[in-house]
């Protein structure tokens, strides 16, 4: 499996890309298909952070796809890391096309400012998570 979905609460949900999916296989649909359902059950807003330091989706097509979702009425927001520099690349071409208003801050080198941003964007919503079991490989 090219990526992992894991509900860490009913408001966040944690990706993890294992490596970056070939654009001309399912895994990118399959994926977007997959958060869209995830929304459009949700009671509440959900917010998601993203282990993008294996893998990330490099198709610009699919990018937009995933903007199109961002604008779901059950997205709460949501962050990535990555120490690599074109990670962030993607990243905020991602929240260019969601026209959402701090691109910048989307993107960070380390789970911890991940969190963080996550803890800027809705107080609490870390709270009583495992981070050491949740960011084994």
């Amino acid at each position: 499996m090219d990526y992992e979905i894991t509900k860490l609460s009913n408001e966040l949900i944690f990706i993890r890309w294992h490596r970056s999916p070939s654009p001309s296989s399912k895994v990118e649909r399959a994926f977007l298909d997959e958060l869209r359902n995830m929304l459009d059950e949700a009671n509440n807003p959900i917010y998601f952070i993203s282990d993008l330091r294996h893998g990330r989706i490099i198709n610009v097509l699919t990018l937009q796809r995933l903007a199109e979702i961002a604008q779901h009425k059950n997205w709460g927001g949501s962050t990535a890391f990555s120490s690599k520099s074109t990670t962030g690349d993607f990243v905020r071409t991602f929240a260019i096309l969601s026209r959402q208003d701090e691109p910048a801050d989307e993107h960070h080198d380390t789970p911890e400012a991940a969190v963080a941003y996550l803890e800027r964007l809705k107080t609490g919503i870390t709270d009583d998570i495992d981070w050491v079991k949740v960011l084994e490989i």
